[in-house]
């Protein structure tokens, strides 16, 4: 029997030949194509392999569906790959959710909607908790997405701290590099300080004409200094100019396996950062002790337009406070953080690892391309975390149905998640630089995200439980990203109510715990407000306010219970369940709170 893969390739080919290369398309419109019957169940699998190998691609964009079964509906549009061509060096960020759903199918279970909940909380704020059932998935997400994303080569740096760099008639010693300049020592003792742009330039020069190494320094200047962006009088330092453009080139050459994906189990005997962050030798004062987590910190520092992750397993196993305080810190604060006492102007009295790479004395900050992703499970080995913990990051919760488990028995196999390994990192620039962007909440929701918001800390705020401007801010990020990778076109203001809704599942209820006493009326009310339509259709400040109030009014005379029957029709109806399993916890034990063992 032909597989399913094979029949669709055959009538991706069919429609090449018909509709030519620059063909756009619906992926039900393959099957058009088609010369044998493929059952539907099986067809998002033929398509994700079309996509992971390569024949087709997300262009960003959605369309009608082809197919009569689904005419009407919204369904992402695919362009068609030149067999043989290389791989895009730069995907639209649109494309990202629905690209990594395809490379999944038949490799990894993602939940419809996970993946975009997913990365748009990793967006918004790069450290993000996943909690839920033990087995449920958590781990292989985080694991998959990431290695799905990271690049698996990286060029070698070849300027590190005492690299040598010979010339025609001298030689010359790294002192120290960064992003701008790199220090370099000659034979007679001088430092001789070069920007690394210039250095690019030659090298980009060197690869674009193909330049022999046996070109003359002079010539070589003549022909790269007209080109330059930057003033001539760069250029005149051309005798370790031309050796260390050339090397350049070798490097980039000379790939290296990436360090760009970290799991790191937590021990329940993590007391303090030096299992995160190492420790200077006591023993040798150049020495430094280093740990997995902070040479992909490191990493991450040395390689800024790729994503690292640092996937933290178990990450209650012991006091989160403990281990992880100083980095939560920098999260938030962007400043530095000590390693050990030292001098960061003289990057030769660093202390060094067994590797012999130098360690910093200080980080500056924390790298904007590093993504930190916690698992947690709840028993009774484990630690609850504290509200500063919960403040600075999403928490998504993932749960089992039965039907889920269903299809899973119906084909249970362990995910080999090899076969993701770095198919998507043509997407891996934009993703950080979304992250860095600053984004506000879209336009056309805004006022609805201003009023749910100011009724939501009035409802908290009541009971002390009322949230920061952080929360608002990454709130307005989050549904920001939501649009942007749901590929919601201006004007589309559907979308609220689903991000909405993750916005108080993810940053409002995590921090909610207590006793009946304490937490029952609230949550009460947070029942009405998830469960009750309301729309805000004021436009004067005063009168949104009122608004406001009116129905903070009907939530506390409301005297209904949250009910398993009230969830029908609700706006946030993944709020609502959740509050009502909440609620059910504190009816029964007397004491609730968002982890569930």
């Amino acid at each position: 029997m032909t597989e399913p893969k094979d029949i669709a390739l055959e009538a991706l080919e069919k429609m090449r030949a018909e509709r030519g290369n620059d063909a756009l398309f619906p992926s039900d419109e393959i099957w058009n194509y088609a010369t044998s019957e493929v059952p539907s169940t099986r067809r998002p699998g033929a398509i994700g392999w079309l996509h992971r190998n390569g024949y087709i691609a997300r262009t960003g964009k959605m369309r009608h569906a082809a197919s009569q079964a689904r005419a009407g509906s919204m369904t992402p549009e695919y362009r068609l790959v030149f067999p043989g061509a290389p791989l895009a060096t730069a995907q639209p960020i649109e494309a990202l959710c629905g690209s990594f759903e395809d490379a999944c199918e038949d490799i990894l279970r993602v939940a419809p909607g996970s993946a975009l909940r997913f990365v748009s909380a990793l967006l918004s704020k790069r450290f993000l908790i996943l909690t839920g059932l033990a087995g449920s998935g958590k781990t292989k997400l985080a694991q998959g997405f990431s290695r799905w994303i990271a690049r698996r080569e990286v060029s070698a740096d070849p300027f590190l701290p005492d690299s040598t760099i010979v010339g025609a008639q001298t030689e010359y010693k790294v002192v120290s590099a960064n992003d701008g300049v790199i220090v370099f020592l000659n034979e007679k003792g001088a430092l001789v300080p070069l920007p690394r742009v210039i250095i690019e330039e030659w090298a980009d020069y060197i690869e674009e004409h193909q330049v022999p190494e046996s070109i003359g320094v002079l010539e070589l200047r003549n022909l790269v200094e007209p080109t330059s962006k930057y003033t001539e009088y760069l250029h005149r330092v051309q005798s370790i100019y031309k050796p260390a453009a050339f090397i350049l080139v070798a490097a980039r050459r000379a790939k290296q396996e990436a360090l760009c994906v970290e799991v790191l189990p937590v021990g329940a005997d993590w007391t303090g950062n030096e299992n995160v962050l190492g420790y200077p030798n006591g023993l040798n004062t150049s020495d430094y002790v280093t740990k997995p987590a902070l040479e992909i910190i490191l990493h991450a520092i040395d390689h800024p337009d790729s994503p690292h992750f640092l996937i933290l397993d178990e990450m209650n196993m012991s006091h989160v406070e403990r281990y992880f305080a100083d980095v939560l810190s920098i999260i938030e604060s962007d400043e530095g953080l000590e390693l050990y006492a030292g001098d960061m102007q003289k990057p030769e009295t660093w202390r060094q690892t067994a590797g012999t790479k130098r360690i910093p004395p200080k980080l500056k900050q924390l790298p904007q391309n590093l993504f930190i992703i916690g698992t947690v499970n709840v028993d009774e080995t484990t630690y609850m975390f504290s509200p500063k913990v919960l403040d600075r990051a999403n928490v998504i919760e993932f749960r089992m149905e039965a039907g889920e488990l269903g299809s899973f028995l119906s084909n249970p196999a362990k995910p080999d998640l090899s076969k993701l390994d770095g198919k998507g990192a043509s997407f891996g620039k934009a993703f950080v630089e979304a992250a860095k962007s600053a984004v506000d909440v879209p336009t056309d929701v805004k006022p609805a995200y201003e009023a749910e918001m100011l009724l939501l800390f009035k409802a908290l705020q009541a009971h002390g439980a009322e949230f920061g401007y952080r929360t608002a801010h990454e709130a307005a990020r989050f549904i920001h990203f939501y649009k942007l990778l749901g590929n919601h076109p201006d004007g589309d203001v559907t979308l609220f109510n689903k991000a909405f809704d993750c916005v108080i599942f993810q940053k409002l209820l995590p921090k909610l715990h207590g006793s009946r006493a304490k937490l029952g009326p609230l949550l009460k009310v947070l029942w009405f407000l998830c469960v009750t339509p309301h729309k805000f259709d004021a436009v004067a400040k005063e009168d949104r306010d009122k608004q406001i109030e009116n129905i903070l009014t009907e939530a506390k005379e409301s005297k209904a219970d949250p009910s398993k029957d009230g969830l029908k029709g609700a706006p946030y109806p993944l709020s609502a369940e959740k509050i009502y399993r909440m609620w059910r916890l504190l009816r029964d034990n007397g004491f609730a709170s968002f982890a569930e063992a």
